[in-house]
């Protein structure tokens, strides 16, 4: 029989299910073991947890507590893993996502970057801008659309000036890009911004032989260089795998690498999350590699 873990009161899954689910996976397990229990139909999930029904993602969450908007002012406190919020929610702020109520996604972005660190404020927005402007088919990225999404989010700020969380919020809404395709790229532009590294160009296309491209993670064309994150999802995530095996990845890595330097003769450095321990040591690493 297969081990079960208790997700809350009356809500378990298989052991091996929830240890393979990244904090989304979780929060969203946990979001319908909640709503079951729900004391009002109207309580709408909220902050990380609507991010995660959204598929954004949330970075260093622990993905054990949700975050509810519930109405009225006589409810129940805060638990070990609802926290429950009593703000105003309009209908018009809130979506259906897999059966449960959620706020909008803009609604949902305003909400985290005031309330999480700054680093998973940038990866929210990040992601939130993607999944508004990137075609994943075409590779191209719809600035009218991003900066429309944008605008819906700076009209929230001007209206909640004195909420909490408002500074942080005007400078996440200003930096985000919604170029930046997994969270460990987010995180590299906010820390190279904060240690003064020249603002790279993201997903900068080169041409290649035969009518091909490629796009550059991070590039400084007047530096004559690039840099590139390698998350390990690229190496373990089925639907990036398609198919394929992680040292087939990694052979055609090398083969767009070689075809990049041809093309440019700039230089390339590679980062992951193992150079990305700390702040410390990230900058530690582009002390390293001449780029601080």
């Amino acid at each position: 029989m297969s081990a079960l873990t208790r997700v809350r009161s009356g809500a378990v899954v298989r052991t091996s299910e929830w240890e393979a689910l990244f904090a989304e996976g979780r929060l969203r397990t946990l979001a319908h073991a909640v709503a079951n229990r729900a004391a009002t139909a109207l309580a709408t999930f909220s902050h990380t947890t609507a991010a995660a029904l959204h598929g954004i993602p949330v970075y260093r969450d622990r993905g054990d507590r949700v975050h509810l908007i519930v109405p009225g002012e006589h409810t129940r406190k805060d638990s070990r893993d609802v926290v429950r919020h009593h703000y105003a929610l309009a209908e018009r702020e809130v979506v259906v996502l897999a059966g449960l109520r959620a706020t909008g996604l803009d609604r949902t972005v305003y909400d985290v970057i005031r309330t999480t660190p700054v680093a998973a404020a940038v990866v929210c927005f990040d992601a939130a801008l993607r999944a508004v402007a990137w075609d994943e088919d075409s590779r191209t990225y719809d600035r009218e659309l991003a900066e429309r999404f944008r605008g819906l989010i700076l009209e929230r700020i001007r209206r909640g000036t004195g909420a909490r969380g408002i500074r942080q919020a005007r400078f996440v809404t200003g930096f985000a890009d919604g170029r930046a395709q997994l969270p460990g790229e987010s995180v590299t532009r906010l820390w190279m911004h904060q240690l003064g590294i020249p603002r790279p160009e993201l997903q900068y296309r080169v041409d290649l032989a035969g009518g091909r491209y490629a796009l550059l993670d991070f590039a400084w064309p007047h530096l004559g260089r690039w840099q590139e994150f390698d998350g390990e999802s690229k190496y373990a995530d089925p639907d990036l795998l398609a198919g394929r095996t992680p040292e087939q990845v990694l052979h055609e890595q090398q083969v767009r690498e070689r075809e990049v330097i041809r093309a440019t003769g700039w230089s390339v450095t590679r980062h992951g999350f193992a150079q990305m321990a700390t702040f410390d040591a990230f900058a530690a690493y582009l002390r390293s590699i001449y780029l601080l």
